[in-house]
């Protein structure tokens, strides 16, 4: 786990001018739906947020008042390693005895039972074909693989958007619940929606850009909370989100 601490912090932080070509985008999302993966194999814009201490990971949690997700920087020591998996995760190239070989990373961890299954993934070739496009194209400092949740598992079924809240990670709502700026696409499908390998790809997660106190900023600054509701209040003091 401590690997995936400095796998985490060795990440490029997001920024506003981070950018994928709509063509690998599109390239990659048909692998997934071509092996009847789409609702829970997807990619990820590979980026972080503010460093996290170490021996710490990320760790995503259901919202329980609103539909939605927190993901907040957790000490290793007090997570139970049975009862998490991965949701993001890295693809790394290494040379082992002159071969280069590539391998999975994972950096950001889910609560909870992992939605794709082991016989998602041993049965096929989805993750192998997207592994090898992302070499192919040089697209391993750039895409990282995300593994979804299903619309029905009481998350949101639009499209989301992703806020910073400082030391206490970032939490993600509806798109309509954000009185925002600039979106910024971090992950792909957005799975309430049908495939359409002819369309414009349409991203599941946006990074959303807040206005505080008239000053445009991607981060929102929060005193001490104690839960998930002082936050959502917070951020509707702050004019962030709608009630």
């Amino acid at each position: 786990m401590n690997k995936s601490n400095a796998t985490y912090n060795g990440l490029p932080r997001i920024s506003s001018d981070m950018h994928v070509s709509q063509y690998h985008i599109k390239n990659l999302l048909a692998i997934p739906a071509k092996h009847g993966l789409r609702e829970k194999i997807g990619i990820h814009l590979l980026h972080k947020h503010d460093d996290i201490p170490k021996e710490q990971v990320k760790l995503e949690t259901k919202l329980k008042t609103k539909p939605g997700k927190w993901t907040k920087p957790i000490p290793i020591d007090s997570l139970d390693l049975k009862n998490i998996h991965p949701v993001v995760l890295k693809f790394v190239l290494e040379s082992v005895t002159g071969e280069l070989r590539l391998h999975l990373d994972p950096y950001e961890f889910g609560d909870g039972p992992s939605p794709v299954s082991p016989c998602d993934v041993d049965d096929n070739n989805c993750i192998k074909e997207v592994a090898d496009y992302i070499t192919r194209n040089n697209l391993v400092d750039v895409i990282a693989l995300e593994f979804l949740h299903s619309v029905k598992d009481a998350q949101p079924r639009e499209c989301t958007a992703e806020v910073e809240v400082g030391k206490y990670g970032t939490i993600v709502l509806p798109k309509p619940m954000m009185k925002s700026g600039k979106l910024i696409p971090t992950s792909w499908p957005n799975t309430s929606q049908p495939f359409d390998p002819d369309g414009q790809p349409d991203p599941g997660t946006h990074w959303v850009e807040a206005k505080v106190k008239d000053k445009v900023t991607h981060k929102v600054f929060v005193d001490q909370i104690e839960n998930e509701t002082d936050l959502l209040d917070e951020l509707v003091r702050q004019g962030i989100i709608r009630v």
